[in-house]
């Protein structure tokens, strides 16, 4: 394990006697409560980049597709789509 380095910080008392329940709840200290704490908001505002990306990709595809559709006219995008899409979610066969 890591080396832990004792810091200070400040907290409204709400959250201090939540931190402390959880701590109890979870037969464990308050620091490691906090730690986890910081991990899962770190955990999560990666998935939030992530998803923040993928609607990017998502958005950026859907106005080229747009651009192609103008450019050549009427054509079925969005049967297209949902086929390449069963296509890339099907298993392998042997």
């Amino acid at each position: 394990m890591a080396a832990k380095t004792r810091v200070n910080i400040t907290v409204d008392p709400q959250t201090l006697r939540l931190a402390d329940r959880l701590a109890r709840a979870r037969k464990t200290s308050r620091s490691a409560v906090l730690r986890e704490g910081v991990h899962a908001l770190a955990e999560n505002q990666a998935n939030q980049v992530a998803e923040e990306e993928r609607r990017d990709r998502q958005r950026r595809a859907a106005e080229a597709m747009d651009r192609l559709a103008h450019k050549f006219g009427d054509w079925p995008a969005e049967k297209i789509l949902r086929a390449a899409r069963d296509r890339w979610q099907m298993p392998e066969k042997d």
